[in-house]
């Protein structure tokens, strides 16, 4: 297992943000933010989006009133508009050992393809005008750049995303790094997680099931590398783990076909939990170009329903 040498990461690929240009990131829920923005919030008020009727009730503002509802039904029903507002996006990355691992057929190590994929969110979200911010966590949580929109908050991320490197051992904090996400996003929204998920258990779970059902929406970006999910190697070897799990002597040929289950079982395991938690469970292997992840990413955002 290989480690990426060197300080310095290329945060967003030109041709990757090229590839991408056109991409407009939407929520899936309803959040709240500034007004000003072109995402829907779960307020009402003074809008030109319609949203729904609801029954007149005295004190409601005559002027919401719906008229042509009124001659069709004899009944007084008020317009609600859905305000628009800022969207505010955390975005979170995996720096543990784990993250570190880079085989043959990855573009890089899993750390670097996470790092392209969100510092590219960062830019299509700061170019739509909205806030992003960052947070890293391996062993526990690291850094920390609130969501914002001065005009050097981009470059102040990429300068970060640029030297984060593989935590040198020891677990991964899942939970901690989730307390300390709910301990910074008050409001509603946006919450990307970069992860290779292992080491995640039952409590990281119920943490992320949370903070979805807290109405912020969530978004796993599962990071693997290709030799993780169908152990290609054609002879025997010891196989290290890189959180200090201990050595352990392999023939692939005789295991590869239970651990390719075993691997497809534990995706599969996730995307139900998302499925049923209303997180947005996106599969991410380090051989596909980072533009195709992010398309097809933003593309199921575009046609889904938002929710409350």
């Amino acid at each position: 297992m290989t480690r990426e040498s060197g300080r310095w990461r290329q945060p967003a690929d030109p041709e990757t943000l090229k590839a991408v240009s056109n991409l407009q990131l939407k929520v899936r829920k309803v959040v709240e933010g500034l007004q000003g923005g072109g995402h829907p919030s779960r307020h009402f008020g003074a809008s030109v989006e319609f949203a729904e009727h609801k029954r007149y009730s005295p004190g409601d503002d005559i002027r919401h009133i719906d008229w042509r509802a009124l001659a069709r039904t004899d009944r007084y029903f008020v317009k609600q508009q859905q305000r628009e507002v800022i969207l505010s996006c955390l975005l979170v990355l995996d720096c543990s050992a784990s993250m570190g691992y880079r085989g043959a057929r990855g573009r890089s190590d899993k750390l670097g393809y996470a790092v392209e994929l969100l510092s590219t969110i960062a830019y299509l979200l700061v170019r739509q005008g909205d806030a992003a911010g960052m947070l890293t966590f391996a062993s526990k949580p690291l850094m920390f750049i609130p969501p914002g929109r001065r005009p050097d908050q981009l470059s102040a991320m990429m300068r970060h995303f640029a030297l984060v490197e593989a935590d040198r051992g020891g677990t991964t904090a899942f939970g901690e790094a989730i307390r300390e996400v709910v301990s910074h996003e008050g409001h509603r929204g946006m919450i990307i997680l970069a992860s290779d998920l292992w080491g995640a258990d039952r409590k990281t779970e119920l943490a992320l099931g949370r903070l979805a059902a807290r109405g912020h929406d969530v978004t796993v970006l599962h990071v693997l590398d290709p030799d993780e999910t169908d152990l290609p190697f054609p002879a025997p070897l010891t196989l290290e783990g890189m959180e200090g799990e201990p050595r352990i002597d392999v023939d692939p040929v005789l295991i590869r076909e239970d651990y390719r289950q075993a691997v497809v079982e534990v995706m599969e395991h996730w995307r139900r939990f998302s499925g049923e938690s209303g997180i947005d469970f996106v599969s991410a292997p380090t051989n596909i170009p980072p533009a195709t992840v992010l398309s097809e990413f933003a593309s199921r955002r575009q046609t889904a329903g938002r929710r409350r």
